[in-house]
């Protein structure tokens, strides 16, 4: 009996991928000046507030709010209507020096006694069902996320003239969701489902064909 495989992707501007984001770029900073930084770094973000928060042991100094405010920007919240705008979000740092005890757990002499400071299992797997060895439901869930992301910075089909400026009505928190299903042999048939899901701006239609009810409509 075939059967449905479900994979959900989510966006540059979903929450939790801007506050992976935040976290890499910090962690990339560091590396960029000192290899040998060791860094412990987890990031919140709410309406209009990012805390950054951790541990760090690095020769290097790394500007944390610009960096932030940098990434923020790039992923498109940058403007005030979306209550998390790059340039005036609140940042709150809360990143220390590493703890001596986990430094000396991290750093040994001997390559083979050096631990990690604390411990943590994760799993995962791989198959051959795409280039990247990544199930075809959440390759396809990438993909089409690249594409709206790439559609909404440069495409001039998702935008509209508002008040004399060419504006883009798509936002950057977006998700993809693709079921895929498969035959006895676990081998892909077709493409059952496909849905995507995104934040927009608000569209308010004129009351009538007045200048007035026109200028006031979004």
């Amino acid at each position: 009996m075939n059967y449905l495989f479900t994979s959900e992707s989510v966006s540059e501007g979903h929450p939790d991928k801007v506050a992976d984001q935040l976290s890499d770029a910090i962690l990339d900073e560091f590396l960029a000046q000192d290899a040998s930084s060791k860094v412990a770094c987890e990031t919140m973000v709410t309406t209009g507030q990012v805390v950054l928060a951790g541990e760090v042991k690095s020769s290097a100094y790394v500007d944390l709010m610009d960096t932030a405010r940098r990434v923020i920007n790039r992923i498109g919240y940058n403007k005030s209507a979306y209550k998390f705008d790059g340039d005036s979000c609140g940042i709150f740092s809360a990143i220390h020096e590493q703890s001596a005890d986990i430094n000396r757990g991290v750093e040994r002499k001997d390559p083979m006694e050096q631990g990690a400071g604390d411990q943590g299992m994760m799993f995962g797997y791989a198959c051959n069902e795409t280039d990247n060895y990544m199930p075809l439901s959440l390759e396809i869930s990438h993909i089409l996320l690249l594409e709206l992301a790439k559609i909404r910075r440069e495409a001039e089909q998702m935008t509209y003239l508002r008040k004399g400026r060419v504006t883009s009505y798509l936002r950057p928190d977006s998700k993809s969701q693709v079921t895929i299903e498969y035959d006895e042999q676990h081998k892909p048939v077709r493409i059952h489902t496909i849905v995507i899901s995104t934040q927009h701006d608000e569209f308010i239609c004129p009351d009538d064909n007045t200048a007035e009810a026109q200028d006031r409509a979004d």
